[in-house]
């Protein structure tokens, strides 16, 4: 299978404590939202722990690497506990839909590492606790921008798969970038409530396609596959997101929001191995190395030079500052967002 994403190793290995775990292995366990090979958001994780095994192994630490995939919420917390009474040392919840687990187990194993995907979900979280972030509205923007120019209708849609803060702002980031684009432009929003229902994605795409949207953005797992396919089947557009997953749809997705999971993960896993992590530290970070947009070459008609100029101009424009863009987190903020506010300079 052909991996998209970066797996930049993080060259720290100097800095290494010949002590941290000198006489055992590194048990590291990943527990994604959905599958490890779904080109997508859970396979994005797992590439970057894959990562991390090696360059821990380069440098002379034996890593035992454990996954457990598509648990229900439910059943996470328990699953992570039974890591971490097993010896791992370090748990990966890579899901934004684990914080009370992570937070609750992290409690009751106060010896082990919780690594969390996104924001904090306390304020004050366990000493042995840490989230990792990128700032997905800032991506997702342009995504928004790109689609609302590529858009002939005026209209592009957005099938997420839960309303839930993290999620939420991707979504809204889109429509955001959309207004941005053309504030007399419209955008649909359908949450189908799961991951991988590629059943139900499709039907959402398709009434939003017939109610006129030519751009259709996906914020989902592997239900996107059911997105794809119904703009394929009406001839219209796809943005595609945590991958490059344009080889699946090679004649829908124009662009993918691609995150540099792989990197950010592998960073944290090493870095938690290591005993590196700095106590109460949010890691979080923007466009400037760990998102992009990444074309479908197949489509590249599709976005003409001077359409590209302008998505390229404020991409650079928010890595300098002089775009902000904010994290909505309500669904439907960004209809009456103020566009004049997102300019800072």
């Amino acid at each position: 299978m052909r991996h998209h994403l970066s797996l930049t190793t993080f060259a720290a290995l100097a800095l290494f404590s010949t002590q941290v775990f000198a006489a055992e292995e590194v048990k590291v366990a990943y527990l994604p939202c959905g599958q490890v090979n779904d080109q997508s958001w859970s396979q994005a994780g797992y590439m970057g722990a894959q990562a991390a095994q090696k360059e821990l192994e380069s440098a002379g630490v034996k890593v035992k690497l454990d996954y457990s995939e598509s648990i229900p919420p439910a059943q996470v917390e328990a699953a992570a506990r039974d890591y971490a009474s097993r010896g791992y040392q370090v748990v990966v919840l890579h899901c934004g839909t684990f914080a009370d687990a992570a937070v609750a187990a992290a409690k009751g194993f106060p010896k082990t590492k919780f690594l969390f995907s996104t924001r904090p979900p306390v304020d004050n979280p366990p000493a042995n606790f840490w989230s990792y972030d990128i700032a997905q509205g800032e991506a997702a923007f342009v995504a928004g921008y790109l689609g609302a120019l590529v858009s002939k209708s005026g209209k592009v849609g957005v099938i997420g798969a839960f309303d839930f803060p993290v999620l939420t702002r991707q979504v809204e980031g889109f429509r955001l970038g959309a207004r941005y684009a053309r504030p007399t432009d419209k955008s649909l929003v359908t949450y189908i409530n799961s991951w991988d229902d590629a059943g139900k994605a499709k039907e959402a795409a398709r009434a939003q396609i017939d109610a006129g949207a030519d751009v259709v953005f996906t914020a989902t797992d592997q239900a996107a596959r059911g997105v794809f396919a119904a703009a394929e089947d009406a001839g219209v557009y796809a943005i595609a997101s945590y991958a490059d997953q344009s080889s699946v749809a090679p004649d829908a997705i124009v662009s993918n929001v691609v995150y540099d999971y792989p990197k950010l993960v592998q960073e944290m896993i090493v870095k938690a191995a290591t005993d590196k992590l700095e106590v109460g530290k949010f890691y979080r970070f923007g466009v400037n190395g760990y998102s992009l947009l990444i074309a479908n070459p197949k489509l590249a008609k599709v976005v003409p030079a001077d359409v590209q100029a302008k998505v390229d101009a404020v991409m650079e424009d928010i890595k300098s500052g002089k775009l902000v863009i904010p994290e909505l987190t309500t669904s439907g903020a960004s209809d009456t967002f103020d566009l004049k506010t997102v300019a800072s300079k």
